[in-house]
């Protein structure tokens, strides 16, 4: 993920850098307290907004577990993004979803997804993946179930797994709510579903407005 560099972006990523001195630093104040210590000016409208400080707790705590530099990475620029296009202090509970999203995932898991996503896995309410009676009458539509398979194939050779490796971590990445299963279809078989779209969305600007 690449980010034009602005002014508003240069101040989240200084913002940023002072809650990785506070989770390094491990220490016991509360965070108010920790965030004045560091230095840190939040304007008067973000320190009296519950949902934007809220937002600032979740990330250090999503810090603390982060187990890999990848991982720390990748939430560095989540919350740069989110930060600077004021999209935490407007909307915190759709900024903490995707925290949580991310908290959750190893950077395994998410490399998985990013993968499927270039291989081509289609979505839980693309028509020809609700309706398959349409793939059997036009054969100008994509079959699902070759979609799934040849995205697998792609995804394994990316993360250098099997298939069958590969199929048991998306029993596990379903717990996320990003892939799932459509009803239509064998149980086996997984899709991404409209919440991985709301992501891509997300990190495509499409909810600022740009």
């Amino acid at each position: 993920m690449s980010l034009l560099i602005t002014p508003e972006i240069k101040t989240s990523v200084k913002l940023f850098q002072s809650l990785m001195r506070i989770v390094n630093k491990n220490k016991e104040e509360s965070l108010l307290s920790k965030l004045e210590l560091d230095g840190i000016t939040i304007s008067e409208a973000k320190i009296q907004s519950p949902g934007y400080l809220s937002s600032v707790i979740r990330t250090i705590e999503a810090l603390e577990r982060a187990s890999t530099i990848e991982k720390v990475n990748m939430l560095k620029e989540l919350f740069i993004l989110g930060d600077s296009t004021g999209l935490i202090e407007k909307r915190p509970d759709f900024y903490q979803e995707i925290l949580s999203i991310f908290s959750e995932l190893s950077y395994r898991e998410i490399l998985i997804l990013f993968y499927l996503n270039e291989g081509g896995l289609p979505y839980t309410d693309d028509l020809h993946v609700k309706e398959p009676e349409r793939v059997a009458d036009d054969d100008s539509l994509p079959n699902p179930q070759e979609q799934y398979e040849e995205a697998i194939q792609y995804c394994a050779y990316q993360v250098t797994v099997n298939s069958d490796v590969l199929g048991a971590l998306l029993g596990r990445l379903s717990r996320t709510g990003l892939i799932g299963n459509a009803p239509e279809w064998t149980s086996l078989v997984y899709f991404f579903t409209p919440l991985y779209r709301d992501l891509k969305q997300f990190f495509a600007k499409e909810f600022h407005g740009t």
